[in-house]
């Protein structure tokens, strides 16, 4: 049974690039690297943000 199913769907032509569009306007390119390394610093100074994680964590635990 299962070789006839792929026998019968190996005519079938499917478009793949169709089916995962990927948009590339979504990332925003830096060509400058200053303004590179200035951005990955903020990025590392909101996730190491102790009172951040001290506050998310007092809201788990009265979630839960």
């Amino acid at each position: 049974m299962h070789n006839m199913i792929i026998e019968d769907e190996r005519t079938m032509h499917i478009n793949f690039e169709d089916l995962n569009p990927t948009s590339i306007s979504d990332i925003e390119m830096v060509s400058d690297e200053t303004t590179r390394f200035r951005q990955f610093l903020t990025r590392h100074r909101q996730i190491k943000d102790k009172d951040a994680h001290i506050a998310l964590r007092n809201a788990l635990i009265d979630h839960l």
